[in-house]
């Protein structure tokens, strides 16, 4: 998976003055994602390397979506702060303006998480968002070779 990397100036985003957890935002985020009517949600935090890296998973219609979220640094005058807290609540602002063009009519589902569409990559098989697969193999998208396949998620139990 392909988690982006940003670093924040504090005193240019209103962003850095979040003080709501990332896991409570991701499950704000689900919570959405069920009212819109998504079906297998799943949560990954990956704690094996010195970041963690949250990954949100979930189906709509059978379409699987995947959310990398970003991995964020606070510039500091003597350091860089990670700041996980801040990646959660853009993505939680980004999931929910999306969700309301869905509701308002102005897009269907499917075309307003378009960015989040999980596709396989072609090297490894494993999903990733469509952003990611189009900026990475745009050989491959304009041949419309996007690939299709079923997320690997837990069944009901």
């Amino acid at each position: 998976m392909t988690h982006k990397i940003a670093y924040l100036k504090s005193s240019r985003h209103i962003y850095t003055q979040t003080n709501v957890a990332v896991d409570r935002t991701i499950r704000q985020i689900q919570k959405m994602l069920e009212q819109a009517g998504c079906s297998r949600i799943a949560t990954q935090t990956d704690y094996r390397g010195e970041i963690p890296l949250h990954t949100l998973a979930f189906e709509k219609e059978n379409i699987p979506f995947i959310i990398e979220f970003p991995i964020i640094y606070e510039k500091l005058r003597s350091t860089d702060k990670l700041r996980m807290d801040i990646s959660g609540r853009i993505i939680h602002d980004r999931i929910k303006a999306l969700l309301i063009e869905v509701e308002i009519g102005v897009s269907p589902f499917s075309a307003a998480m378009m960015q989040f569409r999980a596709l396989p990559d072609p090297k490894t098989g494993k999903p990733v968002q469509m952003e990611n697969y189009v900026l990475e193999n745009p050989d491959r998208v304009a041949l419309g070779r996007l690939g299709e396949f079923t997320l690997q998620l837990p069944e009901k139990v």
